[in-house]
């Protein structure tokens, strides 16, 4: 992995999300983007109203564009800190594989229409936790992230403790395509790992790759993995996931998004809208 973003829209959990995409520039020896996407004023034109005169109009554009531009700033102030503060040089990433380098980038429009085609150019992208339900910014970035990039994310949770996860990670395995390419993509952080825990809920499903079949895709790679086979009893398969994650103090867990529908997981829940809103550590997941 040599190239990772950082979505900077959304103030919620900032210091986790820092610590961690500044932990993975190191880790790798990559190049960071810091990205604030800042609201179009004139894309709100349609909606003022018609009792608005022109004068009125512009003066609502100019105020909107100013608190963008001071969000903006706000922004950029918090991650030229941690920049600072990390003793991280400014750069493309172009010159030199050695050392990592952070650069910042700020574009407008609309988040979903631009952060996820942005990180379609990232290894990995580094979004918070939308831990509360007014956080729709973090959700935002998260849903655009996943379904438009075609790349995997890493989601911050707000606790600052995971600053460099990926000693003990926990593979969380069901067999479906998004599980498996989930994992391919992380074969980075699995081949720096000094642990690797493979994990199945409950019974294999007949027609996918077993759990035993990961073991041995992951040997050609050269990488040792423990198998683990639970039973979720009269728990959800997202809460024994965590609570296995608990128990082999896993620092990263490993995960395919969504194996039902989006929608269907959202409404009555799933395994993928467990580990979004509750999980304690990293979480590397794609679709």
């Amino acid at each position: 992995m040599r190239s990772f973003l950082v979505p900077m829209t959304d103030p919620n959990g900032q210091d986790a999300v820092l610590d961690l995409a500044f932990a993975m520039a190191r880790k790798f020896r990559g190049h960071l983007s810091g990205l604030f996407i800042r609201p179009d004023p004139r894309a709100a034109i349609p909606f003022m109203g018609e009792g608005l005169t022109a004068d009125a109009i512009q003066d609502l554009v100019d105020a909107s564009d100013r608190e963008g531009k001071a969000r903006a700033a706000r922004a950029f102030a918090v991650f030229e800190e941690k920049r600072q503060s990390e003793n991280l040089p400014l750069g493309d990433g172009l010159e030199g594989l050695d050392d990592p380098t952070i650069s910042w980038e700020e574009t407008t429009g609309f988040i979903a229409d631009r952060v996820g085609r942005a990180a379609r150019l990232a290894d990995l992208t580094i979004v918070p936790q939308p831990v509360e339900p007014n956080h729709q910014d973090s959700a935002d970035l998260l849903n655009e992230v996943l379904f438009r990039s075609g790349r995997p994310l890493l989601l911050a949770p707000p606790e600052r403790q995971h600053k460099n996860p990926g000693n003990s990670i926990l593979v969380a395995w069901n067999g479906r395509a998004e599980c498996a390419r989930t994992v391919a993509a992380s074969l980075p952080f699995l081949h720096q790992a000094e642990r690797i825990i493979l994990l199945t809920v409950d019974d294999e499903h007949p027609d996918r790759p077993s759990l035993e079949g990961l073991r041995i895709y992951l040997a050609r790679h050269g990488l040792t993995a423990e198998t683990r086979q639970v039973q979720s009893e009269q728990r959800s398969v997202g809460e024994t996931i965590r609570a296995t994650v608990d128990k082999e103090q896993a620092d990263l867990l490993i995960m395919g998004a969504f194996s039902h529908s989006r929608w269907r997981e959202m409404i009555v829940g799933g395994v993928t809208r467990d580990a979004i809103h509750h999980a304690r550590i990293p979480v590397f997941m794609s679709h």
